[in-house]
C-alpha cells in the first residue's frame, strides 16, 4: 500500500484557456495543486490546498477563466 500523496494529472479547457495540473491527494482527503501549465504557461499558485477533488479542479477552471489570481 501506498502511503504517500497520490498523484493525479487533470486536463481541460476552460473559456478558450486549455489547462494540465497535477493534483496531490493526501490521506486526510485533501487535495492541493501541485503545478499547474495554462495556455502552456507555468502559472505559481499559493495557498492551493483544498477540501476535495472537485473543489481543487474547479479552482483550477478558475485559474484558467481568470476568475481566481495565483
Amino acid at each position: 500500500m501506498h502511503n504517500g500523496p497520490c498523484e493525479e494529472n487533470v486536463f481541460g479547457a476552460a473559456d478558450g484557456s486549455s489547462y494540465s495540473a497535477v493534483l496531490a491527494h493526501a490521506g486526510d482527503g485533501r487535495v492541493s495543486i501541485q503545478s499547474l501549465l495554462i495556455d502552456g504557461h507555468n502559472v505559481p499558485v499559493r495557498q492551493a490546498t483544498f477540501g476535495s477533488r472537485e473543489q481543487a479542479v474547479a479552482a483550477v477552471e478558475d485559474y484558467a477563466r481568470g476568475d481566481r489570481k495565483p
